[in-house]
């Protein structure tokens, strides 16, 4: 579903300002700390095999996670796949916490959001204004950098590529905060 700029350029604001209010200053970005960090619940998959219905009805309800939002004072919860599929990789685990994150934060109550929240976590887990200001520009020094699938490293490349052209390399005022962090922490190595 195609949405207007406006709701991208929200999301990737909200995901900036998570890497900033958490002191996200180094990457590979580890979805389960961050979502310890944050006060959300995750529960794999896993945790349910021994109860084969409840593992099936898991399975039935997403292939890949859902959530629960906060509820008569539980945080929220992020139950995930983690073991049954062919399609798992740890790439596509960590961004589906990204994703579910995302539903959490907005209390998304439909998977109508679901384009916006795959772009959040492909945002957050692999920033755009970091990948200008490092200079990465193939699939592969996406991938080890970041720790990303081929397909978002294919679709951050793109977006980069679209932005490069219009813009060059210009990092923006709202994005300056999180690429200072980020170079005060990277050089302080």
């Amino acid at each position: 579903m195609h949405r207007p700029g406006e709701d991208y350029d929200r999301i990737d604001r909200l995901a900036r300002n998570i890497l900033i209010d958490y002191g996200i200053t180094r990457f590979p970005l580890d979805m389960f700390d961050l979502c310890k960090k944050m006060g959300f619940i995750v529960v794999p998959y896993s945790s349910y095999e021994k109860n084969e219905e409840a593992l099936q009805l898991l399975l039935k309800k997403s292939k890949d996670g859902f959530y629960f939002p906060a509820c008569n004072g539980m945080p929220p919860q992020i139950i995930y796949n983690d073991k049954y599929g062919d399609h798992l990789t740890p790439a596509r685990i960590q961004s589906t916490l990204g994703h579910e994150i995302k539903h959490i934060l907005e209390e998304d109550t439909t998977d109508e959001e679901d384009d916006l929240c795959d772009h959040f976590a492909r945002y957050l887990r692999c920033p755009i204004p970091i990948v200008i200001h490092l200079g990465l520009s193939t699939e592969m020094e996406l991938i080890s950098y970041f720790q990303i699938s081929s397909t978002q490293a294919q679709i951050t490349l793109s977006s980069v590529w679209n932005r490069t052209c219009t813009y060059g390399n210009q990092i923006f005022p709202d994005e300056k905060e999180l690429l200072e962090t980020f170079i005060d922490t990277s050089s302080n190595k």
